[in-house]
């Protein structure tokens, strides 16, 4: 068959929602002591946070430095286009739609702990999970400096 079929990216990282609400919540906490009579404020908010140690098996979802494809985005969907092989099952039952893989990167940025969370079948969720097995490795997250584990949802929509 000599049709090309593209994938479309819509979220690169499934982890973005919470860094959203952190940062909220720092704004919460600062307006909050500039209500507190000067001498308190300053104490709330000049106070350093303590470094809690993290292990080295620990596993982030929102990470200080969050993982990237290289070439970002583009580059992410630029592989995509390039790997994906719509399965034949999927083309001859019309079957098209969005499979979730959940990974972990590594501290290198290897792709490891693959699973599909969610997809319509008839081969789209091996292909899914197929595409992001082959990924070339990533620039790894960061937390304190220090590459780190970290979770990632990569949603990757077929259409016929």
């Amino acid at each position: 068959m000599t049709s090309r079929f593209i994938p479309c990216l819509l979220v690169l990282i499934g982890c973005s929602a919470g860094f959203a609400q952190a940062q909220s919540s720092a704004r919460l906490t600062l307006a909050s002591a500039a209500a507190l009579p000067a001498s308190v404020a300053s104490a709330t908010v000049a106070a350093p946070t303590p470094s809690l140690p993290f292990r080295s098996d620990s596993i982030f979802v929102n990470p200080e430095v969050r993982p990237q494809f290289v070439g970002g985005e583009a580059g992410l969907r630029q592989y995509l286009m390039k790997n994906l092989r719509y399965p034949e099952q999927a083309l001859r039952q019309h079957v098209s739609g969005k499979v979730y893989v959940r990974f972990i990167l590594n501290a290198a940025g290897r792709v490891t702990d693959a699973s599909v969370v969610r997809g319509p079948g008839s081969g789209l969720n091996e292909e899914g999970l197929r595409l992001v097995w082959m990924m070339p490795a990533w620039q790894p997250a960061h937390q304190r400096g220090q590459a780190v584990r970290v979770s990632c949802t990569l949603p990757i929509t077929f259409q016929e």
